[in-house]
């Protein structure tokens, strides 16, 4: 048995590295890590003590999907995270009630689903 003992990154496909460098700085408030050059577009960002790789690839755009493959990512104010969202015109998806603390999904520009979240 493989015994895995902490998360390290995910990867996210997009297919403009830098339409999504963007959101992920200017929507996410995420800030870059140092990236080797693989030969290919594409950029890291530390989150706690974890990452997130996005690597150019083809897109496979679509709406908010809380129950497909998605990545989550705690934010300081929930209620203000929506208010932002709603003020950059940001379509998303918000879970009814308190089924495990406070969520809400969107997508970044190639339809990859991102989880919104609190614990209050």
């Amino acid at each position: 048995m493989i015994r895995a003992k902490q998360f390290n990154h995910c990867a996210v496909r997009v297919s403009d590295a830098a339409k999504s460098i963007k959101f992920y700085e200017e929507v996410l408030g995420l800030k870059k890590l140092p990236r080797p050059d693989f030969g290919f577009p594409g950029a890291w960002y530390g989150v706690g003590g974890n990452a997130i790789h996005l690597i150019q690839s083809e897109s496979r755009g679509h709406k908010p999907d809380p129950l497909g493959p998605h990545l989550a990512l705690e934010v300081e104010d929930f209620d203000g995270a929506k208010k932002a969202l709603k003020e950059m015109g940001i379509e998303f998806l918000e879970a009814p009630g308190n089924m495990a603390g406070r969520q809400l999904w969107i997508v970044d520009p190639d339809g990859n689903t991102i989880e919104l979240r609190t614990d209050n």
